[in-house]
């Protein structure tokens, strides 16, 4: 995923496959683009922090209760001035940013 200036990317992690769902949907009700879900067993949370351009209040400390064994995820890109919406939308449908 390439990141313009002025842009961000949003890495959402679910318990579960319906929350991250609802997210997603409603993301994309807001105006977003909608993101691909995806299962995080095939993943690590190294790969994650590696690779993210993580929103400033995101250091990964919530990681910890992602189980990623069954968990769930997306990744959205968004403009730096819609950050705020987008992670409200993800937190309200119990998303860790």
């Amino acid at each position: 995923m390439n990141i313009s200036p002025g842009e961000r990317t949003i890495y959402a992690f679910f318990n579960d496959r319906v929350a991250a769902r609802s997210a997603a949907e409603a993301l994309q009700e807001a105006g977003f683009e909608l993101p691909f879900v995806d299962r995080l067993d095939r993943h690590t949370s190294a790969d994650f922090l590696e690779a993210s351009t993580l929103h400033p209040e995101g250091f990964g400390e919530q990681l910890g209760e992602v189980d990623f064994n069954q968990g769930f995820f997306f990744t959205l890109k968004t403009k730096d001035d819609l950050i705020n919406k987008a992670i409200g939308i993800i937190q309200k449908h119990e998303g860790f940013v």
